[in-house]
C-alpha cells in the first residue's frame, strides 16, 4: 500500500511539474518556453536567409491572416500586399549581408513577441553599409502553426 501511495504521489508530482513547465505554451502543451523560442528563432533565421537570396517565400509562408508590420523604410505599416511588393522588388538580388542577435522573447498563451537586433553590412545590390536595426515580431498560433501577425523594425538610435 505504501509503495502504491508513494508511486501515486510521484506520478502526481511529475504531472504537476509537467503542467507547470508548459504554462503559457498555448495550444500545444508539449512545447516549453524554450521549444517555442527555438522554433520562432529558427523561423526568423530562415526568413532572413531567404531574404539574403532575394526570396521572401519563407516570410510569406509564415504570415498570419491578419499580418501587418512596419518596416523601418516605410511611412506606415504594410500588410501582405506590401510584403509581396517587397518580394517582387528583391527578386534576384543576392548580396545582402547581415548578422542577427537574439535578445529576448515574451510568451503569453498563443502569442509570442520576439526581440532581436540586426547589423547589415551590405545591401541587396552589393553596396557596403553599416546599419543597425532593432526588430520585434509578434507571433500567434494560427491553425496550430506559429505565424507572424505583426512587427516593427527601426534604425537603432544613438545611445
Amino acid at each position: 500500500m505504501k509503495l502504491v501511495m508513494a508511486f501515486t504521489l510521484c506520478v502526481s508530482a511529475l504531472a504537476v511539474a509537467g503542467i507547470a513547465r508548459n504554462v503559457g505554451a498555448g495550444g500545444d502543451r508539449d512545447q516549453t518556453f524554450e521549444d517555442i523560442r527555438d522554433e520562432l528563432w529558427s523561423k526568423e533565421l530562415a526568413i532572413y536567409e531567404g531574404r539574403s537570396r532575394g526570396d521572401l517565400s519563407a516570410y510569406m509562408a509564415n504570415t498570419a491572416s491578419a499580418y501587418l508590420a512596419w518596416p523601418p523604410f516605410d511611412e506606415v505599416p504594410k500588410g501582405t500586399a506590401g510584403l509581396q511588393e517587397t518580394s517582387r522588388r528583391l527578386a534576384g538580388t543576392t548580396s545582402e549581408r547581415l548578422e542577427m542577435t537574439f535578445l529576448d522573447m515574451a510568451l503569453s498563451g498563443d502569442t509570442a513577441v520576439i526581440y532581436y537586433k540586426t547589423h547589415r553590412t551590405r545591401l541587396a545590390d552589393g553596396t557596403p553599409v553599416d546599419q543597425h536595426y532593432e526588430v520585434t515580431h509578434t507571433w500567434i498560433r494560427e491553425d496550430r502553426q506559429w505565424k507572424v501577425v505583426g512587427g516593427m523594425a527601426r534604425i537603432r538610435p544613438e545611445r
